[in-house]
């Protein structure tokens, strides 16, 4: 597999593990009560941030080779808007999920982490 394929599946599999893990109902406790927060407050915008900048490096680094390597910014506000439309349609179908709600919150920490990954792959890419 080459370096290209491998970028690729490598922004697949981060973005099919975020997507699934934010569409999985909400746990339940009996009766299908939902059983609330275990984690502190605020502590899931973290992991909306970190899961979303993950996505966007990864989709980044899979740019091909004539879109990484200029010095353009638009190949990077593409993934960044790319990245964060699919925080969006995300936090859009969690609301028919049970025990799940729509959060304009979560979506911000979704675009938060789309520029903090972008930012973080055109700064490591520099240093290389």
């Amino acid at each position: 597999m080459g370096d290209d394929n491998r970028r690729l599946a490598l922004f697949v599999a981060v973005t099919v593990v975020v997507v699934a893990s934010s569409l999985a109902p909400a746990p339940t406790g009996p009766g299908g009560a939902p059983t609330g927060d275990v984690a502190p407050p605020g502590s899931d915008l973290v992991v909306h941030a970190i899961g979303y900048a993950a996505v966007a490096y990864t989709l980044a680094a899979a740019l091909p080779a004539r879109f990484r390597r200029t010095d353009s910014a638009l190949p990077l506000v593409g993934v960044v808007v790319a990245t964060a439309a699919l925080g969006g349609a995300v936090e859009l179908a969690q609301s028919f999920v049970p025990g799940r709600t729509l959060s304009t919150l979560d979506a911000v920490a979704n675009a938060v982490g789309a520029t903090v990954g972008v930012v973080w792959w055109r700064v490591r890419e520099r240093d290389e």
